[in-house]
């Protein structure tokens, strides 16, 4: 996978994602198996889904999030196979209904959608446009997902984010290191000369690329398997969904959590005009209507999950 998951070490407070509104509840411990990430509260992420992708007796995996009943949100790099051709719907499979693997119930998508824009050799294209939808009919009634809300507001540098993801839990990207339950790590957003080094065009993180730094939190981050997971944001205690795990490593090596090591997400609300033409709604659907306020200019917050 190309991205980063980032989590603080002392005096940590974890906050709790419950679909629309987040309500504190406190961790006995941090889990060290997601390269310095935590485990989650039980199915606190209901909006959070697995992605398999098989062909030719290999398969892949990623994550994606639910941004309406029907409409997942993933990167655009999960869904083309080694050839560069589109995964079919049926070497697609979504798990949903409960943050273990082993528990999820399986449903085969009804379209898959990748943006026209995104160019699929993407070395040197810092995930521009790296976003595709995944439609589904519909759920089991009984283990249906939630959707989540989208964020609108501004991410300022220094801004705290969650990243959530099953990737891989050891900094060699060992593929026998990935967990059975949803992992999430504290990421920070990067100061725009620090993101320039690994993505010359960035400007900020309103635009269409959200940039964290490892140096913020050295160790940790995500890894191999974690693409297309959500990265989101807790403002006045409503969670959003704010970017979309694109690519991340170092300049010398994809290894994952090292202090000189970046990772980049594909903003959501800079794209509501692919996600509006996909999906037939409009931003304000996606926004629940709500105007997201700003929060607090570069302050690094301490959340509880």
């Amino acid at each position: 996978m190309k991205s980063a998951i980032t989590s603080i070490t002392s005096t940590v407070a974890l906050w709790a994602i419950y679909a629309i509104s987040a309500s504190a509840i406190v961790l006995p411990h941090m889990d060290k198996r997601i390269v310095g990430g935590f485990d989650l509260p039980d199915n606190s992420a209901p909006y959070a889904v697995f992605l398999t992708f098989t062909k030719n007796q290999q398969s892949f995996i990623c994550g994606g999030t639910l941004i309406s009943p029907n409409h997942i949100v993933t990167a655009a790099h999960c869904v083309f196979d080694s050839t560069q051709q589109l995964y079919t719907i049926d070497e697609v499979k979504v798990g949903y209904g409960d943050d273990s693997i082993s528990k999820q119930s399986l449903v085969s998508p009804s379209k898959i959608t990748a943006h026209p824009g995104y160019v699929t050799s993407t070395v040197g294209a810092h995930g521009l446009n790296d976003i595709a939808i995944i439609e589904v009919a519909g759920f089991d009634p009984a283990h249906a997902p939630l959707y989540v809300p989208v964020y609108n507001g501004a991410i300022p540098a220094g801004q705290q984010l969650v990243a959530l993801g099953w990737g891989n839990t050891v900094s060699n990207n060992d593929p026998k290191s990935q967990p059975d339950e949803l992992k999430g790590a504290n990421v920070w957003v990067g100061d725009v000369e620090g993101c320039k080094t690994f993505a010359p065009e960035y400007e900020s993180s309103d635009g269409p690329l959200i940039c964290t730094l490892n140096k913020y939190s050295p160790g940790h981050s995500t890894c191999k398997g974690d693409s297309g997971t959500g990265v989101m944001i807790s403002v006045n205690n409503n969670v959003y969904l704010a970017g979309i795990v694109s690519e991340g490593g170092r300049l010398k090596d994809p290894t994952c959590g090292t202090a000189d090591g970046y990772s980049l997400f594909t903003h959501v609300a800079a794209q509501f005009d692919f996600i509006s033409s996909v999906t037939g709604f409009g931003a304000d659907f996606f926004t629940q209507g709500i105007s997201a306020p700003q929060p607090a200019n570069g302050a690094r917050k301490f959340w509880r999950y």
